[in-house]
């Protein structure tokens, strides 16, 4: 079993911008473990995805940030169009309501 090596990496103020990291065996796979610092600056969990992007020589990973569901309904919405109104079943009135 081979465990992944921790670095110091260099630092601007708190935050982390650069460093070495290893490549290590975990089961069948490898990975790269990341430093609980480097989680709290971007705000990483446990099973977070990422995105990836490998060119010539090197691999770009971007956190995938969640859509929350009401931006997912919200995704078409133009707010600068006018709320069709028409959509809109007002059911007349029932009783002895005003219109």
């Amino acid at each position: 079993m081979v465990l992944a090596k921790c670095y110091d990496l260099p630092k601007e103020g708190d935050k982390m911008n650069q460093g070495e990291l290893t490549l290590s065996k975990w089961g069948n796979s490898l990975s790269i473990r990341l430093p609980q610092k480097l989680l709290n600056q971007f705000g990483l969990e446990q099973n977070d995805k990422f995105e990836f992007k490998a060119t010539d020589n090197e691999i770009i990973l971007k956190p995938v940030k969640e859509t929350k569901a009401i931006d997912k309904l919200l995704a078409g919405y133009d707010r600068s169009q006018p709320y069709p109104m028409e959509v809109v079943d007002k059911g007349g009135a029932v009783g002895e309501e005003l219109y």
